[in-house]
């Protein structure tokens, strides 16, 4: 399998993700899960002058305020298999409104507090009802 290109995708575990991995682990708060995806937009992407789109440096702390839009939040069922978490997410169509185009660029997965754990960056897109989109993050829990 060969590595995405960063200039058309990047991820980023937010410095959040741990802490509140770790905290749960020592039955400090509420038991962390990984639980919800919001769809939109960010300035992490900007477009240049030629036309084309740059990802930006991911940060390590993101709140979902600084979304630029947000049209669909989805729940998540995470997996398990030999240290990796695999989190699918499928953009849910019946929040969108039909002839209505949602430009996209970020994917921002929360925990179950709805506090962004992770940061995922595309090239602009347009999502609308009748195109389907699907990104996966895979979680290697063997490494910080």
């Amino acid at each position: 399998m060969s590595d995405v290109s960063t200039n058309l995708y990047k991820s980023q575990l937010l410095d959040y993700y741990y802490q509140r991995r770790a905290e749960s682990s020592i039955n400090k708060g509420s038991r962390f899960l990984i639980s919800k995806a919001v769809f939109g937009t960010s300035s992490l992407v900007t477009k240049k002058g030629d036309g084309t789109y740059e990802i930006g440096e991911l940060p390590k702390v993101f709140d979902l305020a600084e979304l630029t839009s947000q049209f669909c939040t989805i729940n998540l069922v995470p997996t398990y298999s030999g240290g990796i978490i695999t989190v699918r997410m499928d953009l849910d169509q019946s929040q969108l409104q039909e002839g209505k185009n949602y430009p996209f660029n970020t994917l921002v997965v929360l925990d179950n507090e709805n506090k962004p754990i992770a940061i995922i960056c595309v090239q602009e897109d347009s999502l609308y009802v009748g195109k389907t989109y699907t990104a996966v993050m895979a979680i290697n829990t063997t490494t910080a």
